[in-house]
């Protein structure tokens, strides 16, 4: 679907999941300048990527996806200024690797230690938690926690039964 923008260009839309709900690109195109970002096709197309991945991605994998739209170099930096934008999530789930995924929801994860396989988890600790950890670290405050579970999916666990 094409719609026509006051300048008399035309701008594409490309619906996407993204946590359960649709996005269009004028949305990212408007999230991006809300973060503080231009808008460029690079930087739409790779956004679009991480919205619409089932579970996050790594910088190899997405220039995979975009099909020569960008080089490596280039999506680190747009990675960059994503997270620093709130845009994106950085997951370092192991030292050797380090993922990104779509701001969405508050969610952890559950990974699985044999095939890699990156589950969102919509379950959260209780803010008791939080209160608690924040006390006996002797913090002012807690603003954010992030939560990874390990162990083996149960296509995994047959496999090694």
């Amino acid at each position: 679907m094409r719609i026509s923008v006051a300048n008399g260009s035309h701008v594409e839309i490309v619906k996407m999941r993204y946590h359960g709900g649709m996005k269009e690109t004028a949305t990212i195109t408007a999230d991006l300048k809300q973060a503080g970002l231009r808008a460029t096709k690079q930087r739409v197309a790779l956004l679009a990527l991480l919205r619409g991945a089932p579970m996050p991605l790594g910088v190899e994998d997405l220039v995979r996806k975009g099909k020569n739209s960008f080089d490596t170099a280039t999506a680190y930096r747009m990675l960059e200024a994503f997270v620093e934008g709130g845009l994106v999530r950085r997951l370092a789930f192991s030292r050797d690797r380090t993922l990104y995924e779509a701001q969405g929801t508050h969610h952890h994860h559950a990974i699985c230690t044999s095939c890699a396989t990156i589950v969102d988890v919509e379950a959260c600790l209780p803010r008791t938690l939080d209160e608690r950890v924040r006390s006996t670290a002797g913090f002012a405050s807690i603003t954010d926690h992030a939560l990874e579970f390990f162990g083996l999916c149960k296509a995994c666990s047959r496999k090694q039964s």
